[in-house]
């Protein structure tokens, strides 16, 4: 993998972390818990892309793995988590 490619990923990765996320709120502190559960999560998706693109281009580790492809999943995930938000928010 060269270095021009790890940029973009990792640049990717990043922009990932930062993207406007839905907060969903109520009045059940146990609802409220399993919605704050989301910045955890993408808090530690984000922390592990990073890690196995660190290991894959300088340790030579995890070469079966495509980066770009595992980019495009955590995008495609956050697109399914927006909507999913939004039929939680229409039907709340």
């Amino acid at each position: 993998m060269n270095q021009g490619s790890t940029f973009g990923i990792n640049l990717a990765i990043v922009i990932y972390y930062f993207l406007p996320r839905m907060q969903v709120s109520t009045y059940s502190y146990s609802w409220n818990l399993i919605f704050d559960f989301r910045q955890l999560s993408v808090f530690l998706n984000t922390v592990v892309m990073l890690f196995i693109v660190y290991q894959k281009t300088h340790l030579n580790k995890w070469q079966n793995i495509d980066s770009g492809r595992m980019v495009v999943g955590s995008y495609i995930l956050y697109l399914f988590a927006t909507v999913f938000y939004l039929m939680i928010l229409e039907f709340l």
